[in-house]
């Protein structure tokens, strides 16, 4: 099965992706221009350094937010859409330009929601999960 893309498809694809940097650029020059030189490249090379750190961080620490959540009985789905809006916020911020800053920064303030987890044993009327004691022996 093959997809065919129309031609006003990729003339479109390629309009933004070639207007998407242009404005980029046009918008770092703008700036420079009202702060100065030295504060953009500076602000430009923390952006960079700040989205490394963000993706080097996302890759060491997931296996272990995963576990912990799975430990608290929290579904593991929730770390996962976390991380990877930092992950693609890093990506964003390693980009150079306002506009793809202004998106990293939205990520990252983005309010996280806990969803109940579907791994939590059910409750009885009391508020406790209910057990069953007894002894068990095995006879072959």
């Amino acid at each position: 099965m093959s997809m065919r893309v129309t031609g006003g498809a990729a003339w479109l694809a390629l309009i933004i992706a070639v207007a998407i940097p242009a404005l980029e650029i046009v918008g770092i020059y703008q700036i420079a221009q009202k702060i100065g030189w030295g504060w953009t490249l500076l602000w430009l090379i923390s952006a960079i350094w700040i989205g490394a750190t963000l993706i080097r961080a996302q890759h060491s620490d997931l296996p272990t937010r995963l576990k912990q959540a799975l430990e608290r009985g929290e579904n593991p789905f929730g770390e996962v859409w976390a991380s990877g809006r930092r992950l693609l916020a890093g990506v964003l911020l390693i980009l150079p330009g306002a506009g793809s800053d202004l998106l990293a920064l939205l990520l990252l303030l983005w309010p996280t929601s806990r969803a109940p987890s579907p791994i939590t044993p059910p409750a009885t009327a009391g508020g406790e999960a209910e057990v069953i004691e007894g002894e068990f022996r095995r006879e072959d």
